[in-house]
């Protein structure tokens, strides 16, 4: 179990891990396979700095961001003569603490090749990803602004006056690191790795680990065949949301199946290639999508889809005042809920939730038997999905994640979308 949920976090944490470039082999896919002896040498990739800067406003008070940021990683060399660079960044996300005991927290796009908005490396229509955590003490739930949607939402507290990147040098990292202290500590930001991973960084764990992962259900109209399809698959009971029987079903109806274009769910939307949306992997790198703004030649345009924030299995909110005492009712009681979409008819577009999952507490304990970590009794209990409340019809069983998809009648599809805000070689 213990493998489990380590392998989980590799997983969300790769996703942040940007800058593969020709991966014939990840290194990533070889460790997990064991099949480390394909690796020919490991060179180590340091002293890249850019300046990033943000015009945010919080409840009316100027926020702007003014960080440095540095970037290491490693050039892996393959023994068939291939190679695959992978980049991390430090600070991997930066964040301040409000006057309301709240925190607006950064992710900054990677930018370690030199590129800059100067010399067209950085799309002008830049939108890093923001976070404003409930609490700046645990940074443990926080809201994502995805996109545009989140900004024009009567829900957001932030006005985004846009963001550029430029070059820098340690010097002024230097300078950065002295005069602005980072929110985030080192302990909230690695607990999630585990005890093992803790102890060989010389950290003590926090009770509560900060939300570095953040959880969203994209929503698509369906049309064409796979609104067909899903009009033969819906249940005779005729759920509101409802999940595929079968892998082959879910195929049928997915709305990428096959090249098809794609429709979010604004109204009076058109159709756009499926290779126009972008993947969670991307976001580290460029930032969010944007709406219907215009990028340099030399950028792929990603269409910003409807994003939805997924509660998980915190089910409702309010966020618990106290996550750790909750956490421990839920493990023994249940219920096991895999996604909890907090969709209200649409009112939330445009947001995501970041959080810790259920089953990462009790947080720092190692266990010499792997079955009793208490998350294996959680995990057993029939899973559950909602969206606003109501249950979703079907099985499924994801472990400790929702379903990767969920069907709205037959006219719309939730596609799962999540992204971590650490990176492999980073820190902050």
């Amino acid at each position: 179990m213990k493998a489990k949920i380590a392998l989980l976090f590799l997983v969300a944490v790769v996703a942040s891990v940007a800058a593969i470039i020709a991966a014939k082999h990840s290194p990533v896919i070889q460790a997990l396979g064991g099949n480390w002896d394909f690796v020919k040498s490991v060179q180590q990739e340091t002293g890249t700095y850019y300046r990033l800067k943000v015009k945010l406003t919080y409840k009316s008070e100027p926020q702007d961001f003014d960080i440095v940021v540095t970037c290491g990683g490693r050039q892996i060399n393959y023994a068939d003569g291939s190679r695959t660079s992978e980049l991390g960044v430090t600070p991997s996300v930066f964040g301040r603490r409000m006057s309301d005991g709240k925190a607006l927290v950064l992710l900054p796009p990677q930018a370690c090749r030199g590129e800059t908005t100067e010399n067209g490396g950085v799309a002008r229509d830049l939108l890093p990803a923001v976070i404003v955590f409930d609490d700046a003490e645990t940074l443990a739930f926080g809201t994502v602004y995805m996109s545009d949607d989140a900004y024009d939402s009567p829900l957001s507290v932030l006005k985004f006056g846009g963001a550029t990147i430029e070059r820098a040098d340690r010097k002024g990292f230097d300078q950065f690191r002295r005069e602005q202290a980072n929110l985030i500590t080192r302990s909230s930001y690695w607990t999630r790795t585990g005890a093992a991973a803790l102890k060989s960084r010389g950290i003590p764990a926090a009770r509560i680990p900060m939300g570095v992962v953040c959880f969203s259900y994209a929503r698509y109209r369906l049309s064409g065949q796979g609104k067909d399809r899903a009009h033969e698959l819906w249940p005779i009971e005729r759920p509101r949301f409802w999940l595929p029987a079968a892998q082959r079903d879910s195929e049928a109806i997915h709305p990428f199946t096959y090249g098809r274009p794609v429709l979010t769910d604004h109204d009076g939307t058109t159709p756009y290639p499926a290779n126009q949306v972008m993947q969670p992997e991307f976001v580290p790198t460029l930032g969010m999508p944007r709406r219907g703004l215009d990028r340099p030649e030399k950028h792929t345009r990603f269409i910003a889809p409807s994003y939805y924030p997924d509660i998980g299995g915190w089910i409702a909110l309010p966020w618990p005042s106290d996550a750790a005492t909750r956490a421990e009712t839920l493990l023994r009681s249940g219920p096991h809920v895999g996604a909890s979409i907090d969709f209200r008819d649409g009112a939330t577009r445009g947001f995501g939730y970041c959080r810790p999952m259920v089953s990462e507490f009790p947080t720092g304990v190692q266990y010499s038997d792997p079955n009793a970590h208490p998350s294996i009794p959680y995990i057993r209990l029939p899973q559950a999905n909602f969206i606003d409340g109501i249950e979703v019809s079907g099985h499924s069983n994801w472990g400790m994640m929702g379903p990767p998809m969920i069907i709205e009648r037959d006219e719309f599809v939730f596609r799962a979308f999540t992204f971590g805000l650490a990176t492999l070689w980073g820190d902050v």
